[in-house]
């Protein structure tokens, strides 16, 4: 069995592999041409969508592997289902958390209930790499030649998000650049038309968003102007996806490759705090607009159900 700090060390490796190849940034989804029905990556058993270093973990695979649809489950949840693990399909590992408490006898003799995580990987797969009834509702339908298809997108969600929010956000014809001020709890964005598309602009003002969840009564992060920036990226990355909006362009991104890179190596657990901050953050904004799910709770109930 692994230890915590291999199951770390095994998935940190991943990602700083993709980030060297530079065609994957794995908290970034691409969209296809096949329309996917979920948004972000799901337990088709339980229908609940997975959280933190998880979203990683199945983007990237998916990514690596080209699976259309985020739909996973275990063995064991695949085939109480009907469906059938295809020969010589590999598994995804994602990470088990759970809280263990232990009673400490002290050197004076009085006890102590100390709270500690344990760590373990599990296996799931892809419903493309399964057969059976369930599979085949979705196989890809042919698309049009040259034709990119994203069925329900529009941008009612991200209005109705930002509208529930409320943020003082300060629109400024011309500027060049976007920011929140923490001492004045604002943001100050360009003009939407000056951006090259919807998804550029929505992609920024959530990362904006995601920056003024760190404050003290929201989300409380704290950490180094690094670790706020990487929690932010990752955090809008969800939120995009969560709202059903294609990722803007990678192009703008390239310069922070190398530092993420020198973190990730530096840390192990870099990549682990980063994901399980920015998925909070991500939840407290959607939920101006959704009922809390208890999305961290995701991986132990999808664990102790197959």
């Amino acid at each position: 069995m692994q230890s915590q700090n291999e199951i770390r060390q095994s998935i940190t490796d991943r990602i700083v592999e993709a980030l060297k190849q530079g065609k994957i940034i794995p908290w970034r989804r691409p969209f296809t041409e096949v329309p996917d029905p979920v948004r972000l990556p799901t337990n088709y058993s339980s229908n609940r969508a997975y959280s933190g270093i998880n979203i990683l973990a199945l983007w990237l695979s998916q990514q690596e592997r080209g699976f259309p649809i985020s739909y996973w489950a275990s063995f064991q949840q695949w085939k109480a289902l009907g469906a059938v693990v295809k020969k010589g399909e590999k598994a995804t590992q994602i990470v088990f958390y759970r809280q263990v408490r232990k009673t400490v006898e002290q050197e004076n003799g009085e006890k102590r209930v100390e709270a500690f995580p344990l760590m373990r990987t599990w296996s799931v797969f892809n419903i493309a790499q399964v057969e059976g009834e369930v599979a085949e509702q979705f196989n890809p339908k042919p698309q049009a030649d040259g034709v990119e298809t994203f069925e329900g997108l529009d941008r009612a969600d991200f209005d109705r998000l930002i509208s529930a929010i409320g943020a003082d956000i300060r629109y400024g014809s011309g500027l060049r650049a976007a920011y929140y001020r923490p001492p004045h709890d604002y943001i100050t964005m360009p003009e939407e038309r000056q951006f090259v598309s919807f998804p550029a602009f929505a992609e920024t003002l959530l990362h904006e968003l995601s920056h003024m969840s760190e404050a003290e009564g929201r989300c409380g992060w704290t950490g180094t102007y690094a670790e706020g920036e990487l929690r932010a990226e990752m955090a809008s990355c969800f939120l995009m996806a969560a709202l059903g909006i294609p990722g803007g362009d990678l192009t703008n991104h390239a310069a922070y490759v190398q530092s993420w890179l020198q973190a990730l190596e530096n840390d192990p657990r870099h990549i682990f705090k980063a994901a399980a901050a920015a998925s909070k953050a991500s939840d407290y904004l959607l939920g101006f607009v959704r009922p809390k799910e208890g999305a961290a709770k995701v991986e132990e109930e999808a664990a102790v159900s197959a």
